[in-house]
């Protein structure tokens, strides 16, 4: 992305905000000046946000993508269309896009991915990236979960017991609610 691409998105697809998930090996690859980028982008009235995760590195993902999810959520509860971007579209920021839609916005995998594939055929996000990344999350916040799914069960008091549907519930809100507070 250069700082032209900004103005073309900016202008092309109503975008206020632009979110970076390109890592600095990336930038220097590709010859990109972030402190430029964000300059441009501050000039055309862009807020610009950037998460950085290493391009085919489940791991570096897997450890990043909360900031990532975090910083798309926070940008779009303050009102902005924003563009998510990698280097090549196809894997780093349809993974962010995937794990917001699932995790913040509450859709399914299966509708999140149909949404991306929409607007990004060849997106090929990391499943196993998203999947470590919730593993880890639910592991680090089990007691939170445990409880908010025991309130949920007490809370139907004498409908049909439904555990599995209380802990899919419980980790749902919880994880939301972790991923929205999250900074940097």
């Amino acid at each position: 992305m250069t700082p032209v691409d900004l103005e073309q998105i900016g202008e092309a697809a109503g975008v206020s905000a632009v979110l970076s998930v390109q890592h600095d090996e990336c930038l220097a690859y590709w010859g990109i000046d972030y402190g430029e980028m964000r300059a441009q982008g501050a000039k055309l009235g862009l807020r610009m946000a950037r998460r950085p995760m290493r391009d085919f590195d489940i791991a570096d993902q897997r450890r990043r993508l909360p900031h990532a999810v975090a910083a798309l959520a926070d940008l779009q509860a303050q009102g902005h269309r924003t563009y998510v971007h990698c280097t090549a579209g196809l894997g780093r920021a349809p993974l962010t896009v995937l794990s917001y839609l699932i995790c913040i916005e509450g859709r399914s995998p299966e509708e999140a991915i149909g949404l991306i594939h929409e607007g990004r055929p060849d997106a090929v996000p990391a499943w196993e990236a998203y999947q470590g990344c919730r593993e880890d999350l639910v592991g680090r916040h089990r007691r939170r979960i445990e409880r908010r799914a025991y309130a949920l069960s007490r809370a139907r008091a004498g409908g049909p017991d439904d555990p599995q549907a209380d802990w899919m519930q419980a980790e749902a809100e919880v994880l939301r609610s972790v991923l929205e507070k999250l900074k940097e």
